[in-house]
């Protein structure tokens, strides 16, 4: 099926407007922008509402980098379940595209997209007769060739391409429940998934039609005091040559060599209660983003794991996800179960800051022409807990969110920071 929707809040009149008007927005905004109001003249958010499903699986469609896609899976115990491709086109007054392809083996609990190949994809899934720790790992196709029309008239069915929980050689390791699925930052051919007893590497052929366990953590990795702390969610580190997965574990991270399957480096209670989610810094070595239910974020050296670079306290509830910018690091978005997304700027743990930018090329700026350090806007359109919040892989300034009630909305970096990197 594909809807489309329009925003109606766009202007659409194609009138001149007269040069001397024009003249005063441009001095108006210059007079904004320098004063720190960055929230003004922004493109109003993209609103789109999943119907009668609940929804916590997120991504951007990570090979497609010319257009604005996310891939977005459902849960439901009555219906069937979805995959859901959704197009922002930012040219056409914010139209948005959605593809919906049926998901038969039940609820979607984590979505990954491969790096190489657009209609490649991974869930992680739960059957609904089955408890969350048997839940399983499929790889899919999304079909190729059906026109607008013929999926109007029926819904298609994703290609099931490999069913990872059917590949492994220990029935152990399909029955732990898989938690997390990730391709390796550049390649189709590596990935990984973690259960609460281990991490298992796998081989893919490049057509995705096989997968096979390449290699598999021992369980006294996993090992905790109280016995009951089990894994959450991963990252491939994407520095040096990406050999490296780290895991949330209880309120501390935990990261293996993935060529010997040892541990690498860890950081003990991270935070006061468990640690939701982490996010490497994409330009910067050695610096970690992460997120948990003490309602903080916190950025670290991994080099040095006995403090935080910096905390961000702004959060009123637990924060599940954290995504630094690929392009401008100094960006970073958070979302919480207080139905809120930040977004923050955060030159002390960035790569190049706007300002070292510009310093570099020679231009000259005021002392308040810099962005100040920390939230720079709140956005509020959700109603339920936010779970996910993603970076677009085809517009750096785009971004999409998504919270429990199935309300996924697109925003776009405020102008005034957009600005910045041109002035």
């Amino acid at each position: 099926m594909v809807q489309k929707i329009k925003k109606t809040d766009e202007p659409t009149s194609t009138k001149k407007i007269n040069p001397e008007i024009t003249n005063m927005l441009h001095m108006l905004f210059c007079v904004i922008t320098r004063s720190g109001w960055l929230i003004a003249m922004d493109v109003a958010p993209v609103i789109y509402g999943l119907e009668d499903f609940q929804t916590r699986a997120l991504t951007a469609q990570l090979a497609e980098t010319e257009k604005i896609n996310f891939l977005v899976g459902t849960q439901s115990l009555n219906n069937v379940n979805q995959v859901q491709l959704i197009e922002y086109d930012d040219d056409e007054n914010g139209l948005v595209t959605k593809k919906s392809y049926s998901h038969p083996i039940g609820e979607v609990w984590k979505i990954a997209s491969a790096p190489q190949t657009a209609s490649l994809l991974a869930t992680v899934h739960n059957a609904p007769d089955k408890p969350f720790n048997q839940a399983g790992c499929s790889l899919w196709r999304l079909p190729q060739g059906a026109t607008t029309e013929e999926l109007e008239e029926s819904r298609e069915e994703l290609e099931l391409v490999a069913n990872l929980s059917e590949n492994t050689q220990d029935p152990d390791e399909a029955s732990d429940g898989v938690r997390w699925v990730a391709w390796s930052c550049d390649s189709d051919s590596k990935m990984a998934t973690l259960t609460p007893k281990c991490m298992l590497l796998w081989d893919v052929r490049p057509d995705g039609s096989t997968a096979v366990v390449s290699s598999k953590s021992s369980e006294a990795l996993w090992s905790s005091s109280d016995g009951l702390t089990s894994v959450g969610v991963g990252r491939w580190y994407p520095h040096q040559q990406a050999v490296q997965v780290a895991a949330t574990h209880g309120s501390s991270v935990i990261a293996w060599d993935t060529r010997t399957i040892t541990s690498a480096w860890s950081i003990k209670n991270a935070h006061a209660h468990n640690c939701r989610d982490l996010d490497f810094n994409p330009n910067l070595q050695y610096n970690l983003a992460t997120c948990g239910d003490d309602c903080t974020s916190k950025f670290w050296d991994i080099r040095k794991p006995n403090a935080p670079l910096l905390v961000l306290g702004h959060h009123t509830h637990w924060v599940w996800s954290v995504r630094y910018n690929a392009s401008y690091d100094q960006l970073v978005l958070t979302c919480s179960s207080d139905q809120r997304v930040a977004l923050a700027n955060l030159p002390s743990v960035a790569a190049m800051p706007f300002g070292d930018m510009q310093s570099e090329e020679g231009n000259n700026s005021s002392p308040d022409s810099n962005i100040p350090e920390g939230i720079i806007q709140t956005y509020e359109e959700h109603e339920d807990s936010v779970y996910a919040v993603e970076w677009s892989a085809g517009d750096f300034w785009t971004f999409a969110s998504l919270s429990y009630d199935g309300r996924l909305v697109i925003n776009r970096v405020p102008r005034a920071v957009k600005y910045k990197q041109f002035l």
